[in-house]
């Protein structure tokens, strides 16, 4: 039984720097595809793309064909490279998948809206950290890179129509949830599981890196905690469109509120923690663990359901 468990670690560590390797390769792959592409409709040579990646030097197609390639690179690294290990490793027998019923749906929902809040407090926590001085050369970078990344995501918002406002959800909203969510919860979060032993390790493991690839410290831990939550989606019930759903809904609403800021249609920034009391976000925390709690139960209330008419038959 030591050797066979030894023996499931091992297999799950060569498992996770394949992903990781798949995931890499991916994202040159289509990285090059993607600036083919863009380079090919645009009419751009090699040394204008350098100046196209920057916001303020796009021009009028830049925000399209920045969506574009961002949607390219996301479904080449974190879906259709990644899914090459299946040649490699045969999938495992599945566990039960969870047919999440309407309550589990609401608390969902719910849960989403409730979090809106709770990421502002902790964003608001992230970016009051100071570092000590040994790594002030660390801490101005990760300023310098947030402030580019604010940037970049006014860019990215200010659609010039509703049909790059289309654009926009599909590649941030839906697609980026969808393609994160079945490369680390779907691919990654099980194996680091199996290699930890403990599932609290692997899912909040499996999130810190979620958070990380993102490359924004200042982001660093509201984003963890989302992933952690979406793990949890996905580890009481088996059912990847739960977490996918909860992260479409999460940047979706972001997107609105960045949209209707940016057209001046709501006083909030939700790009700016400040905006929401931190008393607030304390009590949405608060509730989120309870209503957590009741979505576990919930979930457990279902399987319980799904196994009794097998245990019966046989």
């Amino acid at each position: 039984m030591e050797n066979s468990g030894v023996r499931e670690k091992q297999k799950a560590l060569s498992e996770i720097l394949i992903l990781t390797g798949l995931c890499l390769i991916g994202m040159l792959v289509f990285s090059g595809l993607a600036i083919y592409l863009v380079q090919s409709l645009t009419g751009m040579d090699a040394s204008d793309m350098l100046g196209f990646m920057n916001p303020e030097k796009a021009g009028e197609n830049g925000r399209s064909a920045l969506l574009v390639m961002q949607g390219l690179i996301a479904s080449g690294s974190f879906i259709l490279f990644p899914l090459l290990i299946r040649f490699i490793s045969p999938p495992s027998p599945e566990a039960l998948v969870l047919k999440p019923s309407g309550t589990l749906l609401l608390m969902l929902v719910a849960l989403s809206l409730l979090m809106m809040p709770v990421n502002a407090w902790l964003a608001a926590w992230n970016q009051s950290i100071r570092l000590p001085s040994f790594m002030q050369g660390f801490q101005s970078w990760a300023w310098t890179k947030e402030k580019e990344m604010e940037k970049l995501t006014s860019f990215l918002v200010d659609f010039s129509g509703w049909q790059e406002g289309l654009l926009g959800f599909l590649v941030i909203a839906v697609l980026a949830g969808l393609t994160e969510e079945f490369f680390f919860r779907r691919m990654l979060q099980p194996r680091i599981i199996k290699l930890t032993g403990n599932p609290h390790a692997g899912i909040w493991l499996t999130a810190f890196i979620f958070s990380a690839i993102h490359i924004q410290f200042y982001g660093l831990f509201p984003r963890m905690v989302l992933g952690g939550l979406f793990g949890y989606y996905f580890y009481w019930t088996g059912n990847i469109l739960l977490p996918v759903l909860a992260h479409v809904l999460n940047n979706g609403i972001t997107l609105l509120g960045l949209v209707l800021y940016q057209q001046k249609m709501s006083p909030v920034n939700v790009e700016n923690p400040d905006e929401i009391p931190w008393y607030l976000g304390a009590i949405a925390a608060g509730v989120v663990w309870s209503l957590s709690s009741m979505f576990r139960e919930e979930a457990l209330k279902i399987r319980k359901s799904s196994i009794l008419p097998t245990t019966q038959h046989e």
